[in-house]
């Protein structure tokens, strides 16, 4: 049962990414192709920049905090790249209103490497030792 509170924000944070992956995106405002080409990327590097830190954070918090494995991190953010990845490929698959774009792969992709780095900025700062995060 602890292993499910440590991974809760964790996997709350997935299923809001899958919910908004895979919903209709009729009635959103709809903004120049200019805007929406950077606004867009960044939404999906914060997006997977908070998975990527949820995930490691969780693993953390599951292991003690003791210091993660370089195994354990790539593991990690494997796991994440994929559920990006995965994501991006069932988009046209189970939808008719999204497609698949090998940029916003990337992008999900550079969240998930950004959030090991913020990671590793809040465990340099001792932040996950004052049980803030």
């Amino acid at each position: 049962m602890a292993s499910i509170k440590n991974f809760s924000l964790f996997l709350f944070w997935t299923f809001l990414i899958l919910y908004l992956s895979f919903s209709p995106i009729k009635g959103w405002p709809q903004p120049t192709i200019f805007q929406k080409l950077y606004l867009d990327k960044v939404v999906h590097i914060v997006m997977y920049a908070v998975l990527g830190l949820l995930l490691l954070r969780s693993i953390f918090i599951q292991r003690k905090k003791q210091t993660l494995r370089f195994e354990t991190i790539c593991y990690a953010l494997i796991f994440a790249s994929t559920i990006g990845i995965a994501v991006e490929f069932l988009q046209p698959v189970l939808t008719m209103y999204r497609k698949f774009e090998w940029m916003d792969m990337v992008a999900n992709t550079a969240g998930v490497l950004l959030g090991l780095y913020i990671f590793k900025w809040l465990r340099s700062r001792r932040y996950f030792d004052l049980n803030i995060l």
